[in-house]
C-alpha cells in the first residue's frame, strides 16, 4: 500500500509535465529565454552523455531559428564574454545574420574575438548560409577595426582565409603581410610586404629574432624577445630552436592565461619561473585578466608530476600582498602555489550575506558527471567539486550531501583545500542520478536549512525532484533551493510556475557571475 501511494503521488506531481528527458524520465520543457540562457552559459554542440552531438545541435540549431533577435543579441554577447563559450555564440550569430543585420553587426566584434572565432563562423557560415553582404560588411569591419600587428603575427592564416573569402581591400601594408602566407597573391609584391618592416616595429624585431635564432644566438634572441614582448604562439614553428633560457624569456612575456596554460611546458622545458610565477599568479592578477578560478584547476592537473620548485621568498611577498599571512611552506612546487591560489581566489568572495543563512550543499556525483564540459579542460565532477569546495570554506554553517542514486559520506574537512574537494567528488563519481535523494535525506535526518544548493546535470530517475522537494517545503515552508545546472539539456525538472512557488532558482554555468547572482537572489528575498 505504501509504494502505490507514492506512485500515486508522483502521478499527481507529473500530471502537468509536458515532455520526457533523454532517458523518458516525466519533465518540463523550458522556456526559450531559460534555454538560451543555458546554452549561453554552458552550451555544448559536441557529444553529451545522453545525447549525441547531433541530437544537441539540432535542438541548439532549432532554438536559435524561433529565438527573439534581441533575446539572441544578448544570449550570443554574454555567452561569449560571460560564458566563455565559443561554439553556440558563433552559431548563435550565423543566425542572428539573418534574422537581424543590424544587430549582427553589433555583436560581430564582441562574439568574434579571435583569429580562431574569425575562422569557425566563416566556416559555419558558409556551410549554412552562404556570405551575404552583411557577413562581408561585418568581416570587413573587423579587419579594417581589429586587425592589430600581434593578431597578424598570431593568425595570419586564418586572416588571409578572411580576407580572401571577403574578397576585403585594404591598403596597409599589414594586410600584405598577412596575404603572403599563400605563395601566389595577385597583384601582391615583395615590395609591399617589405613595408610592415618599416611601419610596424613588431614585425622589424620579429624579423630580427628569427635571424638571431638561426644563427643560433638564443642569448640575444631571448633579450630581444623580452625587450619587443613579442608574442610567443606566433613563434611556434620555431619551438625546436629555443633553449631554456630562450622559454624563460617566453615565459616572462606571456600574458596571465597563456602563462597558466604554457606553465607546464615552460618547466618541462627548463625554464626558471620561480619569479615570474610569483609576480604573475596572484588573486589581484587573475581578477584584473579575467582569469576565473576553473582555469587554475586545469593547469594544476599539468603540474601535478612536475617537481620544479619555485622560491619561497618571492611567493611569500606576493601572496600576502593579497592578503594570504600563513606561513609558506619551504621549497614550494608550482603546483602548490596553484593549489593555494585556488583557496585565495574562494577566500576573497564576499561571502558575509551568504552566512546570514543555514546551507546544504548537494553535489551530484553520478556517472554522467564524468562528462567533460563545454571548456574542454574540466569535467562536470571537477567543476561540481570546485564549487563544493568553495562554499564549504566560505560558509560557515554548511552540510555537504553528495548523492547519486541515494547519499555517501563526505568526510573533507570544512577548510581543506579547494583541489581536495574537487578530487574527492571527482573519485567518488559513478553511480545513477536519483535527484530527490539529497532532499530524501534532508527530510528522514530533519535538516531545516535556509537555502539548500543543488550542483547537477539534472537527469534524474527516482521518485523525482519536484515532488521531493515539495514534501520537504511542507516541512520548512522558508526554504529556498538554488540547482547550479551543468548540463546542455532542454528540459527541467519542475515547471516554471512552481519554481517560482516553491522558491527554486535555476543557475546555468560556472564562471564567476554565479556566487554574485545566487548573493542577489538572496538579497531580494530579505
Amino acid at each position: 500500500m505504501k509504494k502505490i501511494i507514492e506512485e500515486l503521488k508522483k502521478i499527481k506531481t507529473y500530471r502537468s509535465a509536458d515532455t520526457v528527458n533523454h532517458e523518458n524520465f516525466p519533465a518540463w520543457k523550458m522556456s526559450d529565454e531559460s534555454r538560451l540562457e543555458q546554452l549561453a552559459m554552458t552550451g555544448t554542440c559536441g557529444n553529451s552523455f545522453y545525447a549525441s552531438a547531433g541530437e544537441v545541435t539540432a535542438d541548439a540549431l532549432e532554438l536559435l531559428e524561433r529565438a527573439d533577435a534581441e533575446a539572441l543579441f544578448r544570449a550570443v554577447i554574454r555567452g561569449r564574454n560571460e560564458g566563455f563559450i565559443r561554439t553556440f555564440p558563433l552559431l548563435g550569430l550565423v543566425v542572428l545574420s539573418e534574422k537581424s543585420p543590424e544587430l549582427f553587426q553589433k555583436a560581430f566584434p564582441r562574439v568574434v574575438l579571435t583569429g580562431n572565432d574569425l575562422e569557425d563562423f566563416i566556416d559555419m557560415t558558409r556551410s549554412m548560409r552562404g556570405m551575404g553582404r552583411a557577413v562581408k560588411r561585418a568581416i570587413h569591419t573587423y579587419l579594417r577595426e581589429s586587425v592589430t600587428p600581434y593578431y597578424a603575427m598570431k593568425y595570419r592564416k586564418q586572416l588571409a582565409d578572411a580576407i580572401r573569402v571577403s574578397r576585403f581591400a585594404g591598403d596597409d601594408p599589414l594586410y600584405a603581410y598577412i596575404l603572403s602566407t599563400y605563395s601566389k597573391v595577385k597583384g601582391l609584391s615583395d615590395d609591399k610586404v617589405a613595408e610592415v618592416y618599416e611601419k610596424y616595429p613588431e614585425f622589424a624585431a620579429r624579423k630580427e629574432f628569427l635571424a638571431l635564432l638561426d644563427a643560433g644566438k638564443t642569448a640575444e634572441a631571448a633579450e630581444l624577445l623580452q625587450k619587443n614582448r613579442l608574442d610567443v604562439e606566433s613563434l611556434s614553428a620555431y619551438y625546436h630552436k629555443f633553449d631554456a633560457k630562450l622559454w624563460e624569456a617566453a615565459a616572462s612575456v606571456t600574458p596571465v592565461m597563456r602563462f597558466l596554460k604554457y606553465m607546464a611546458k615552460f618547466i618541462r622545458e627548463g625554464a626558471d619561473i620561480d619569479e615570474i610565477a610569483a609576480k604573475k599568479l596572484s588573486v589581484e592578477n587573475l581578477k584584473a585578466a579575467k582569469v576565473f578560478p576553473f582555469r587554475l584547476y586545469p593547469a594544476y592537473k599539468a603540474l601535478e608530476n612536475i617537481p620544479q620548485k619555485v622560491q619561497n621568498n618571492a611567493l611569500e611577498m606576493e601572496l600576502e600582498h593579497v592578503g594570504f599571512t600563513v606561513p609558506l611552506p619551504q621549497n614550494l612546487s608550482a603546483a602548490e602555489l596553484l593549489k593555494i591560489l585556488l583557496d585565495d581566489y574562494t577566500d576573497s568572495y564576499d561571502w558575509s550575506s551568504f552566512n546570514q543563512y543555514s546551507w546544504v550543499v548537494a553535489p551530484d556525483i553520478s556517472g554522467s558527471m564524468c562528462l567533460s564540459s563545454a571548456s574542454g579542460n574540466l569535467t562536470f565532477a571537477e567543476i561540481s567539486g570546485m564549487f563544493t569546495g568553495f562554499f564549504c570554506r566560505g560558509l560557515d554553517n554548511v552540510q555537504v550531501v553528495p548523492w547519486d542514486t541515494k547519499v555517501h559520506r563526505y568526510d573533507i574537512g570544512k577548510n581543506a583545500p579547494v583541489v581536495e574537494h574537487i578530487e574527492q567528488i571527482r573519485k567518488i563519481s559513478c553511480g545513477g542520478t536519483y535527484m530527490d535523494a539529497p532532499v530524501g535525506y534532508m527530510i528522514a535526518n530533519n535538516i531545516k536549512t535556509d537555502y539548500a544548493l543543488f550542483i547537477t546535470d539534472t537527469m534524474e530517475y527516482g521518485e523525482g525532484w519536484l515532488a521531493a522537494w515539495k514534501r520537504y517545503k511542507a516541512l520548512n515552508p522558508s526554504a529556498q533551493a538554488f540547482l547550479l545546472r551543468l548540463d546542455p539539456y532542454g528540459t527541467q525538472p519542475m515547471p516554471d510556475d512552481e519554481a517560482v512557488e516553491y522558491g527554486i532558482h535555476q543557475i546555468f554555468g560556472w564562471n564567476d557571475s554565479v556566487i554574485d547572482y545566487m548573493k542577489y537572489v538572496m538579497e531580494r528575498n530579505i
